[in-house]
């Protein structure tokens, strides 16, 4: 039922599947996401969705490779079909025609960003894109966001002087020029915790892309709930998309580094198991 139908290797770790879903790509709105399990043993992940293809009855991902689970659905050829896909999920941004609109993201965040792009564009608004990329070898969705904004400025770390830095210089030379009415980002813990003082010194609604609080979390469900504000909040019907007026900004950092650190010993603990299964299979070749 879900068929992969095209997949891209975008660098050494970034994976781009496209994936035929002929019941459930009439649904999926920008903004929302699906829960992704590659075989029976996974656990569900959760995925913003880069993009939606109507005439080919398909949707894309895209995502970097940096647990059991994403390294199995990168592991995936054409052909092959996913265990299964739920959702979708949260409610659907609203692109309506507002004016300037600003979006910035960092990384393969910019995946989820994009899609919402192509949206507000489509309705007449004006597109300002910043993104950023620890070196000039990372960066993937380049030239795709480009084609998106009416404006894009992009940073890398190991970059010319002119584009070296991060994100935060073009960040408030756009607040200053081009007097945005709305902010969308999609970035690190810390990079979203300036931003937020930034737009709100300005007074610019902002939203934030919270789907790194849920993954990698255990197995995604639609009963998954955060804790915003000290109240209960369920990504599965609102989204992951929020108002950074309704979370505490510091909070929202602190928590991404602790599921930072589960993410590491998740990684560390599969590649030790890789390992022992390596180990194992080299014993019973030679000694039966």
């Amino acid at each position: 039922m879900f068929e992969i139908i095209g997949k891209q290797n975008l660098n050494q770790l970034v994976r781009r599947l496209d994936i035929r879903a002929d019941l459930l790509v009439p649904k999926l709105k920008a903004g929302q996401f699906v829960a992704v399990m590659p075989d029976c043993f996974s656990r569900r992940v959760p995925m913003n969705v880069y993009e939606v293809d109507i005439r080919r009855r398909c949707f894309s991902l895209i995502f970097e490779e940096r647990d059991a689970e994403t390294a199995k659905l990168g592991a995936l050829r054409i052909n092959d079909r996913l265990f299964a896909v739920n959702g979708p999920y949260g409610t659907p941004v609203l692109a309506e025609k507002v004016g300037t609109v600003l979006f910035i993201g960092e990384g393969i965040g910019l995946a989820s960003i994009a899609f919402l792009c192509r949206s507000f564009k489509q309705a007449g608004n004006k597109v300002i894109g910043i993104a950023g990329f620890a070196e000039r070898n990372s960066s993937v969705l380049e030239n795709q966001l480009r084609l998106n904004c009416s404006k894009f400025h992009v940073m890398y770390k190991d970059g010319m002087h002119d584009r070296r830095g991060d994100i935060l210089a073009p960040f408030k030379k756009a607040l200053a020029e081009e007097k945005p009415v709305r902010i969308y980002a999609h970035a690190t813990a810390q990079s979203v915790k300036d931003i937020s003082l930034l737009a709100a010194n300005d007074k610019v609604p902002l939203w934030v892309n919270m789907i790194g609080l849920l993954d990698p979390r255990p197995s995604f469900s639609d009963t998954a709930m955060l804790v915003i504000n000290g109240e209960p909040y369920s990504p599965a019907r609102y989204g992951v998309w929020i108002k950074a007026g309704q979370m505490d900004v510091n909070s929202f950092v602190r928590d991404n580094e602790a599921l930072k650190e589960y993410a590491g010993c998740r990684k560390n603990e599969a590649a030790l198991s890789a390992s022992k299964n390596v180990w194992a299979r080299l014993q019973k070749f030679i000694w039966g």
